[in-house]
């Protein structure tokens, strides 16, 4: 691995997580100050073991994952990471996915394809230079951003709408977008008075205003928010209006990240 002058000033900080799996101390000492260079915060561990204890502890958004380690190898803890997402990938409190970007001698038992068939995202060779680095960082969170829009807005859905476009007039999908956003929280806010005041025009009011929220998050593409409007309807059809404070609220808290993806979207 190679450094850089220590004369040259440290980059601003950056927000991303940062898990370095090393089992040279010398190597990982250079990897986290590599990293400090370009302006990232890192953990560090020894061996895959490792790796998966601190994966499970906290979400992180990019590890560079060495491939030869004692006991289970970068390839193994790959595997267990990626078997550990696909089991979880069905719940909505699912975490996302790690970008992890393996670290290798590039030797014929390390190669390109085998890493990528270990559920790698990336791929840079030792020792590692740090523009290669830097690259490949930034690489992974434009990635995991990309990833990220996409868990929360259907592509699918946007690509179709993109397709209603008529040449010389206005963008009917920023016209959607713009409706969705003004509507979405008088809808939330609607079931949140109707649930707290508890009258005989509770129910209904709630149903009216969940029935139209989930139908217009699912013509955005907003698949998780849809599927919370419909687990309130059904919880409030059996008349636990008790019990549906809380799902709006987590409702509120999708409905922010669709509008930071749906913004994104309309500038795009």
């Amino acid at each position: 691995m190679n450094t850089t002058s220590d004369s040259a000033p440290a980059a601003t900080p950056k927000p991303a997580r940062i898990l370095v799996a090393e089992d040279s101390p010398l190597n990982q000492q250079v990897a986290l100050k590599q990293l400090e260079k370009l302006g990232y915060a890192a953990d560090a561990v020894a061996d895959g073991d490792q790796a998966l204890a601190a994966h499970a502890r906290t979400p992180y958004d990019i590890i560079l994952m060495d491939c030869q380690m004692p006991g289970i190898s970068g390839y193994e803890a790959t595997w267990q990471i990626r078997n550990r997402e696909q089991e979880k990938a069905g719940e909505v409190e699912a975490g996302k996915r790690v970008y992890i970007i393996a670290m290798t001698a590039n030797t014929q038992a390390d190669n390109r394809e085998k890493c990528a068939s270990a559920g790698m995202d990336g791929f840079i060779n030792k020792p590692v230079h740090l523009a290669e680095l830097e690259v490949a960082l930034t690489h992974a969170l434009a990635d995991q951003s990309t990833r990220e829009m996409e868990a929360v807005i259907d592509p699918i859905i946007i690509a179709g709408l993109h397709q209603l476009r008529t040449p010389g007039k206005p963008d009917p999908l920023a016209e959607l977008i713009d409706l969705f956003l003004r509507e979405a929280p008088m809808e939330l806010d609607t079931m949140s008075d109707a649930v707290a005041k508890n009258d005989l025009s509770s129910l209904s009011r709630t149903i009216s205003a969940v029935t139209a929220l989930k139908g217009s998050a699912g013509n955005l593409g907003a698949r998780n928010l849809a599927a919370l409007c419909d687990e309130i309807e059904q919880t409030a059809k059996t008349w636990m209006l008790s019990d549906v404070p809380p799902l709006i609220e987590r409702a509120r808290e999708e409905f922010s990240r669709v509008r930071v993806a749906l913004e994104r979207i309309k500038r795009s």
